[in-house]
């Protein structure tokens, strides 16, 4: 059996969400033993390059990738090979740039070279028709975690356990909700 890997972690690249620092991620994986990390952070790659570094500094293998989300659609994307780097890149400008995006439609056009991990069933179920390979639904902690693990046994796609890893310590989970907070406006 393989060694359980991060694949969906945010950093400070995150804005509103992530807390910890690629140095402290990067840190932290090693000290538990992990040899693989993935930085997925939200709808963009700003710390790519500094992850790369810091990852192999550590003795780390880095898996680049982003959470895409927009309105109510979300997946994480992890980069299998250039043909992924190219359309990772292409899709996060695509997000940013183009009013009339459509997460589903982008995604199942440039999936070439990625790893899709989601939870949202309706972009699973558009996704699977296209092409089932390197789709995954994704399982993390939640009150939604039995209605994906359900889907993914109806659906015949294969499940990955993750975390959405935002901080690093305990003493950390404080920022984090007040970030989040201040994200949704609320107390």
């Amino acid at each position: 059996m393989s060694a359980f890997v991060h694949l969906h972690v945010h950093s400070e690249y995150s804005p509103m969400q992530g807390v910890s620092t690629l140095e402290a991620l990067c840190q932290t994986s090693r000290t538990q033993g992990a040899e693989t990390l993935a930085l997925t952070d939200t709808n963009g790659l700003y710390g790519a390059i500094r992850f790369i570094e810091i990852a192999l500094a550590y003795g780390l293998h880095p898996i680049l990738g982003a959470e895409l989300t927009h309105n109510r659609h979300r997946a994480v994307l992890l980069v299998k090979d250039s043909f992924g780097y190219t359309n990772l890149c292409r899709l996060l400008s695509q997000r940013h740039c183009d009013p009339a995006f459509d997460c589903i439609a982008s995604v199942q056009e440039h999936r070439r070279g990625l790893i899709v991990l989601s939870d949202d069933l309706p972009a699973l179920t558009a996704w699977k028709r296209h092409s089932p390979t390197d789709l995954y639904v994704e399982l993390s902690p939640g009150a939604l975690m039995h209605q994906a693990l359900g889907f993914s046994r109806r659906a015949r796609l294969p499940p990955v356990a993750t975390n959405r890893v935002h901080f690093v310590t305990p003493q950390e989970f404080p920022l984090h909700q007040i970030l989040r907070a201040i994200a949704l406006n609320t107390t």
